[in-house]
C-alpha cells in the first residue's frame, strides 16, 4: 500500500513525539517532588528563580556544571493504570472489553481528547559566583517541546478499524502535535537589597532579602504545528447500497526551514503531474539541515526574590540546638517568545472524500488498495500551501511560590505553581510539591518528594548521590503510582559534572 501524506504525517508526528519541556528540573528538584523555587541556587536558579544565586548554603562561591540533562513525560493519554488492565494481561480486545477499554482511557464521549507531553532539557554548561552582596552566572540550556494530544474517535479507530457497526453515523477522528527545538543563553544577576532595613521578627532575626533576574536569548532551531480534523462515516451496504466510506476531513500544518520546502516541492510536482509521489520530494530526517544557521530568535526573561531569615530561636524538636534558617521565595519564569520565520508555510486542505470502490474489486483486499491509490492521489496528497510571516511560539510560562526549611543535615520544601499557559509540560491546572532531603554523614544526599495537580496524577519521586562541598555527582527520578484520573507521568535527572571552589 503507498504511503500517503495522511501517514506520512502520523509518522512525522511520533518520531518527535518523546520531548517536551516546561519547568526546569535538576537532580535535586526533580528527587524533592520538582519544585526548587526556595532552594535551588547556583547556575540552575538562572531557570527557577534567579534571586537564589545569592543563597549560601554551606558551599563554595563558584560552581561550574557540565551536561546536566532531565527526562520526564506525562499527560493523561499515558494511563498506565487502563494500560496494564487491559494491554499485559492477555485479554483479547475485542467485544465488551474493547468498549470498556476505550471508554475507561478516554470517557464516553467520541469527542473526548487525552494527552501526552514529554520533557527533554540539556545543560551543556553553566557557570556561577556569589559574591558578598551580588552574584552573576551564565547558562546554557537546550529544549525540545512537544505536546500532542488525539482523541477518542482516533483511538477507536486505531482499535476497530474500519467497522461499518462502529462508524455507522458520523464520528470525530482528531489528533494534533506541536513540536519546537530551541537552545537558550542566560545571563544571571542577583543581590541583596542590603540598603532595606528590615527589623527583626518575634522568631526571625537576621532578614535578608534577595532579587534576580536572568534575561536570556533564544536561538529558535525547529517547529512544526500539525492540527487534524475530520468526521468518519461507514455505510455497511446492508440497505442494498455499496459499502461507502464517507470521511469529512480538514488538516493543517504550519512549519519552517527544509520540511517547509520540500512540502511546497511537492505541492508543485503534483499540481503538474498527479503522479508525482510524496517520498520522492519529502523526508522527515532532512530537518537537521536547518541546524546550521537559527529558524528564529528571540529573547525571554526570567525574574524571582527571595526572603531569607534565622529563625533559630523556634523550638523544634529534635532540632533545637541547630540553626534553622527559612527561605519564602517568588518568581515568574519563562516570560517570553520566539518568532519562527525562515522558510515559513501553511500547508492546509479541506475535503469530503466519499468512497465506494474502483468498480474492478474482485476481491475484498483489493477494495483497501484501491482505496489507499485513492487516498494517496485524491485526498490527502491534493493540499495548498502559502507563505507565512512566522509562526509564533510563547514560552511555558510559570508563576511560582516556594518555602524551604533548613535545619542542620535536614531540608524541607513546598512549591506552588500555575502556568500561564498549556505548553510543554505547562498546566493551568494549579501544582503543589512537598520535598525533604538529608545528608547522610554530611555528603550522601538522600530525597523523596511527591507532587500533585498540574498534567498528571499525584506522583512520587526519589534521588541519591554524592554531594561534595566541591564535586557533585547525583541522580533523581520521579513517577506516578495511580495514573487514573487526569494520567502518568515519569522522569529521570542527572547534575553531570559539578565542580565547585
Amino acid at each position: 500500500m503507498k504511503k500517503s501524506l495522511f501517514l506520512a504525517l502520523i509518522i512525522g508526528v511520533a518520531s518527535t513525539s518523546l520531548f517536551a519541556q516546561s519547568r526546569h528540573y535538576n537532580s535535586q528538584s526533580l528527587a524533592m517532588g520538582s519544585g526548587g523555587t526556595a532552594y535551588v541556587d547556583g547556575f540552575h536558579s538562572n531557570f527557577i528563580n534567579p534571586a537564589n544565586l545569592m543563597l549560601d548554603i554551606h558551599r563554595p562561591k563558584t560552581q561550574i556544571g557540565l551536561m546536566n540533562f532531565g527526562v520526564k513525560a506525562g499527560g493523561s493519554l499515558a494511563n498506565v493504570a487502563v494500560y496494564n488492565k487491559y494491554l499485559t494481561t492477555g485479554k483479547l480486545i475485542a467485544g465488551e472489553t474493547r468498549t470498556n477499554m476505550l471508554n475507561e482511557w478516554f470517557g464516553s464521549s467520541s469527542s473526548n481528547e487525552r494527552e501526552l507531553s514529554a520533557t527533554f532539557s540539556m545543560s551543556p554548561l553553566g557557570v556561577s559566583y556569589r559574591g558578598t552582596n551580588q552574584a552573576f552566572s551564565v547558562a546554557s540550556r537546550v529544549r525540545i517541546t512537544e505536546d500532542f494530544s488525539i482523541n477518542k474517535g482516533m483511538a477507536e479507530l486505531m482499535a476497530y478499524g474500519l467497522d461499518s457497526n462502529k462508524f455507522s453515523t458520523p464520528t470525530p477522528v482528531n489528533f494534533s502535535s506541536n513540536t519546537v527545538a530551541f537552545a537558550e543563553i542566560s545571563v544571571g544577576y542577583a543581590r541583596e537589597l542590603d540598603f532595606i532595613n528590615i527589623p527583626d521578627l518575634f522568631f526571625a532575626k537576621d532578614i535578608k532579602l534577595y532579587v534576580g533576574a536572568a534575561p536570556k536569548y533564544l536561538y529558535g532551531v525547529y517547529t512544526a504545528d500539525l492540527d487534524f480534523n475530520s468526521t468518519l462515516q461507514i455505510d455497511d451496504g446492508s440497505n442494498g447500497s455499496n459499502f461507502t466510506i464517507n470521511h469529512e476531513f480538514n488538516y493543517s500544518l504550519q512549519t519552517i526551514g527544509e520540511l517547509s520546502r520540500q512540502l511546497q516541492a511537492y505541492e508543485t510536482a503534483y499540481n503538474q503531474d498527479n503522479n508525482a509521489k510524496f517520498d520522492d520530494y519529502v523526508e522527515f530526517g532532512d530537518a537537521t539541515d536547518d541546524l546550521s544557521s537559527p529558524q528564529a530568535t528571540g529573547f525571554g526573561l526570567d525574574l524571582g526574590g527571595t526572603l531569607e531569615m534565622d529563625i533559630s530561636s523556634v523550638p523544634i524538636p529534635l532540632f533545637i540546638r541547630k540553626k534553622k534558617t527559612l527561605r519564602i521565595s517568588m518568581s515568574i519564569t519563562d516570560l517570553g517568545k520566539l518568532t519562527y520565520d525562515q522558510d515559513a508555510s501553511s500547508i492546509y486542505a479541506d475535503g469530503d472524500f466519499s468512497y465506494q470502490g474502483a468498480g474492478d474489486d474482485d476481491e475484498f483486499s483489493d477494495f483497501f488498495d484501491n482505496l489507499s491509490d485513492s487516498l494517496q492521489n485524491d485526498v490527502y496528497g491534493q493540499f495548498n500551501s502559502e507563505q507565512t510571516a512566522g509562526i509564533t511560539y510563547n514560552l511555558p510560562s510559570m508563576y511560582n511560590f516556594g518555602a524551604s526549611l533548613e535545619m542542620g543535615k535536614l531540608l524541607l520544601a513546598l512549591d506552588y505553581g500555575i502556568g500561564f499557559n498549556k505548553n510543554g509540560l505547562n498546566s493551568d491546572r494549579s501544582v503543589l510539591s512537598l520535598g525533604a532531603q538529608y545528608r547522610l554523614l554530611g555528603f550522601i544526599p538522600i530525597r523523596v518528594g511527591t507532587r500533585v495537580g498540574g498534567y498528571s496524577s499525584a506522583a512520587y519521586s526519589a534521588g541519591i548521590g554524592l554531594d561534595f562541598n566541591f564535586l557533585e555527582f547525583t541522580v533523581g527520578a520521579s513517577n506516578v503510582g495511580n495514573s487514573e484520573n487526569f494520567g502518568s507521568s515519569a522522569g529521570v535527572a542527572w547534575s553531570g559534572l559539578l565542580l565547585r571552589f
